[in-house]
């Protein structure tokens, strides 16, 4: 019985070593493209496929927990989800221009209702209520590591809001931001439209780095290995930037709007292991 135990252990320590060296993820980008009225899909070297197409304006984009990708259509004010494979659903109608859109950690859609001057909040199941108003333009959105959501709204401002809608100036400035993203660290990058610029600010809202971000960025998600990928919509570019601000050509595409990355998936021999970790715990038991 000891040496039978002694073995479990041992296997039960490989295992882990194992999934703690080995784990690797995929590191697929999503982008929309407004004028080209799709959602493509990239790889990590930067080739291209279409995701999904006969969008009217595609623009923001985001991942539930289940891995579904829902997307706004800002022409007709919905908003989609889609499954792995490209197929549609509407989740919800009835928006005025939807832009941004993310997900807090209980699985709720908060929408940037840009032409409304609102941001919307949707459950699970559809159910929307009013989540802030009396705003001018909201346009990105982008949760913080505890849960406080920020967005970009066009009178030089980004806010900050509680978890009950509560609204606070995060940062007075004189450009207009669109896209917004939480690094590792918890710094929000913003995508100055207009100055061309991604501005990185940390937690007390005090500018502490700016880089060149193209011509017009706009939207900006970072990947699973902490790399920042920024769209600029009028020159067809998505710019991919490491930890220092130096960036690089990533790819083209038509107009392109909101990026999104899928929360870390682990690749087919890491769940492989999983299951063999799964099986030796049961035999313990």
């Amino acid at each position: 019985m000891r040496s039978e135990t002694c073995h479990i252990s041992l296997c039960v320590f490989v295992v882990l070593t194992l999934l703690t060296s080995s784990i690797t993820y995929a590191d697929d980008i999503y982008v929309s493209s407004y004028g080209g009225k799709k959602i493509a899909k990239f790889d990590s070297s930067g080739n291209m496929s279409i995701f999904a197409s006969g969008l009217n304006g595609s623009s923001g984009l985001a991942f539930d927990k289940s891995g579904h990708l829902y997307a706004a259509d800002s022409k007709v004010g919905a908003i989609y989800k889609f499954d792995s494979a490209g197929n549609a659903t509407m989740f919800a109608s009835g928006l005025n221009y939807p832009q941004g859109i993310a997900f807090d950690s209980s699985g709720n859609l908060y929408v940037a209702n840009k032409h409304g001057g609102t941001i919307e909040k949707f459950d699970s199941s559809g159910n929307q209520s009013t989540f802030a108003s009396n705003l001018y333009n909201p346009i990105g959105l982008a949760f913080d590591g505890s849960g406080n959501l920020y967005t970009g709204d066009s009178i030089n401002v980004i806010y900050k809001f509680d978890s009950s809608g509560n609204r606070a100036v995060f940062a007075n400035t004189n450009d207009r931001y669109h896209g917004l993203a939480f690094d590792g660290g918890g710094n929000l990058y913003a995508a100055n439209y207009f100055g061309g610029t991604i501005d990185k600010f940390n937690s007390r809202g005090h500018m502490i780095a700016s880089f060149y971000g193209g011509y017009t960025p706009l939207g900006l998600a970072f990947d699973n290995s902490g790399y920042l990928y920024a769209s600029n919509e009028f020159d067809a570019k998505i710019y991919k930037f490491d930890s220092s601000g130096s960036g690089n050509l990533f790819a083209t595409v038509n107009s392109p709007t909101f990026i999104a990355t899928i929360e870390p998936i682990p690749e087919p021999a890491t769940l492989l292991l999983l299951g063999l970790g799964a099986a030796v715990a049961a035999r313990k038991r």
